[in-house]
């Protein structure tokens, strides 16, 4: 599954996020989300990509300080 566009909170560049569901032995999403095309000047950089396990992409760890909703 493709997430909706979603924005970086460094540099407002557009991120992708991909889930993928190994049901039945992994039923949560496992997720990574990183800039479409990496801007050398973004802050966020060291946090990029974010992976994880979540039910949804803004549970991942650090995603509240990397993520922001299109405006």
């Amino acid at each position: 599954m493709i997430h909706a566009s979603l924005v970086c909170r460094g540099c407002s560049g557009t991120l992708y996020a991909v889930s993928t569901i190994c049901a039945p032995v992994a039923p949560t999403p496992t997720w990574e989300v990183d800039h479409d095309h990496t801007p050398e000047a973004c802050p966020l950089r060291p946090l990029l990509p974010l992976e994880g396990v979540a039910a949804h992409v803004h549970e991942l760890p650090e995603a509240a300080q990397v993520l922001s909703e299109p405006a």
